[in-house]
């Protein structure tokens, strides 16, 4: 096989490819209007997961978001330095609770309108059935990987 079918074969077809890029451009529409409160779309995205599931531990966490230990870490550490999250006193297992503080409930809050903004202009310029299109291939995926794994 000749060098250019291979380059067009891959950027034709591949999933990660398209998947990477699309991840970057919506990534990218969060993160430039995150800014204004002072949040990234994964630090929004952590509270939110803190918040609601009251993760027993970091690992927890990871397992939500599909989110390395080492990644997770380094994301938390900026929201506890700000005083949104807080860690727990080590437990069984070495486990160490991670809960919203009052703080984080407030900077939550206030970052909410900014990405329901982002969030409706997204699903206004895919369109409610390809959205859901969308949400459904990548639970599937998710599954895929949780099969193989």
């Amino acid at each position: 096989m000749k060098a250019d079918e291979i380059y067009e074969d891959v950027i034709g077809r591949c999933t990660a490819v398209r998947t990477l890029r699309a991840a970057r451009v919506v990534t990218r529409l969060y993160e430039d209007a995150l800014r204004e409160v002072d949040l990234t779309i994964t630090q929004f995205t952590l509270l939110v997961t803190i918040g609601r599931a009251k993760p027993e531990s970091i690992s927890k966490i990871g397992e939500y978001l599909s989110i390395d230990r080492t990644t997770l870490s380094r994301n938390l550490k900026p929201l506890e330095k700000a005083g949104f999250v807080t860690r727990g006193a080590e437990g069984e297992g070495r486990r160490r609770e991670v809960r919203l503080t009052r703080a984080g409930l407030t900077k939550l809050k206030q970052a909410y309108p900014v990405w329901l903004t982002v969030q409706n202009r997204v699903e206004k310029e895919l369109g409610g059935d390809e959205v859901d299109d969308i949400a459904v291939a990548l639970h599937r995926l998710h599954s895929v990987e949780s099969i193989l794994h």
